[in-house]
């Protein structure tokens, strides 16, 4: 059997690495806790991954493009509560199409500024982010906005086959879409093209602000949609910074493999690290931790993830070499 090769190595490395440590997780609870595998924990284990999965999969488009996206924290309670608060007067339509248009144009601001003005990714989400949060506390005058029908909740949540609900199967399929799209499409390529290296991606004539403008757009657009579900799902939206679920998120991403300086990384990784994050909430939470201990477990698993992948990095550079001294002397 011929050797693995280093572009293999160099793309499939940490995804394989996130799926491991997911099925190791796996294994462990299933062995550990005789209530892990109830259908009933199955059904909140992918009510938990759905979402985290749809908010990491839009955030490591970002990343691929060599930025980041802090507005996620304020769009995805602003979503919530915009849906929750239109729903009863305006129909759960209305109030998804309004939350969807409002992730459209924060994606837009975010991507347009940081394309077109060059203004650091950052600052410009941190004010849009801080935006959102201050329309929240305008729009709700800082109470807990509740909704009056309970059926739409109902209809959200309603085990599909046990274990899945519209909201899983909307939001896990946004997620796969994403996968499949970034793999086949020239838009992809851009993505990368433009993380690797922004100013060689222009002279080569790839369109970088409309690429930054798509890859915050689906960011906000995939938040925006979790922010509703996520509305519909509780009844409730309440004003505030959602900065543990964008932390989550953000480690979600680096666990699968997304690089913070861009141009590489894989969103199939990125469901794998995902589930990880999403099986420790849940696997720790079932046996009684603390939320603050399972937040420490997160950021352990982040930091050995990174610790590993030195010499992941090391073994593909020498494999590069090799194989590169070889052409040359063919």
């Amino acid at each position: 059997m011929g050797q693995i090769s280093a572009r293999t190595l160099f793309w499939n490395a940490r995804p394989a690495l996130a799926w491991m440590l997911a099925l190791i997780a796996f294994v462990y609870f299933a062995a550990t806790d005789g209530n892990f595998l109830n259908t009933g924990n199955f059904y909140a284990l992918l009510q938990i991954y759905s979402t985290l999965a749809l908010v990491a999969v839009g955030l490591a488009i970002v990343m691929i493009a060599a930025e980041f996206d802090l507005s996620i924290a304020g769009v995805f309670p602003l979503a919530a509560l915009v849906t929750v608060k239109l729903v009863d007067s305006q129909g759960v339509v209305v109030a998804v199409l309004v939350t969807l248009a409002m992730g459209v144009v924060v994606g837009f601001v975010n991507g347009w500024m940081t394309g077109a003005l060059r203004i650091p990714s950052l600052a410009v989400t941190v004010a849009t982010m801080v935006l959102t949060v201050g329309i929240g506390y305008v729009v709700t005058a800082s109470d807990l906005v509740q909704m009056t029908d309970y059926k739409v909740s109902l209809r959200v949540t309603d085990p599909i086959f046990g274990i899945f609900s519209i909201m899983s199967f909307v939001q896990l399929g946004l997620a796969l879409a994403a996968v499949v799209y970034l793999k086949v499409s020239w838009r992809g390529r851009f993505l990368y093209a433009v993380g690797s290296d922004p100013n060689r991606a222009r002279a080569a004539g790839i369109p970088v602000t409309a690429t930054l403008i798509f890859a915050f757009v689906v960011c906000a657009v995939f938040t925006a949609v979790a922010g509703s579900l996520q509305g519909l799902s509780l009844a409730t939206g309440q004003a505030g910074p959602e900065e543990a679920f964008l932390l989550k998120a953000a480690t979600a991403a680096l666990i699968g493999g997304v690089a913070l300086t861009g141009g590489r990384g894989s969103l199939f990784g990125v469901l794998g690290g995902a589930l990880l994050i999403s099986l420790l909430t849940n696997g720790l939470g079932l046996a009684g931790v603390e939320s603050a201990i399972i937040q420490l477990v997160n950021g352990c698993v982040l930091i050995f993830v990174v610790l590993v992948d030195r010499p992941i990095d090391r073994l593909i550079g020498r494999r590069m070499k090799a194989e590169l001294a070889e052409g040359a002397s063919a």
